[in-house]
């Protein structure tokens, strides 16, 4: 996954509730953290992953594991694609 991969939001139907998500995705029903509801908002519209780092820095501020912003930003999107909440799609290549 790169920086200039955009990431969208693939839920079929989603409530927000208290910061928190609960979403529909095919014929699980899932219920969101606060930070990967934020994710799940944002990406809506489609943002690349060096644009979601960065948003979610300026929301939340740094990790709390002591991990870089880049390296967990990674790793919650990949949970969320693997949950199928996510989908990442390649960034346009420059010609």
């Amino acid at each position: 996954m790169h920086d200039g991969d955009i990431l969208v939001t693939t839920v079929d139907d989603a409530l927000i509730r208290n910061d928190e998500m609960l979403v529909l995705v095919g014929s699980e029903v899932m219920l969101l953290s606060v930070v990967s509801t934020e994710i799940a908002r944002v990406c809506a519209g489609g943002l690349t992953l060096g644009e979601l780092g960065d948003h979610l820095f300026s929301v939340f501020g740094p990790p709390l594991d002591g991990s870089r912003v880049g390296e967990r930003t990674r790793v919650l999107v990949a949970e969320l694609v693997e949950a199928g909440i996510l989908r990442v799609a390649s960034a346009p290549q420059d010609m």
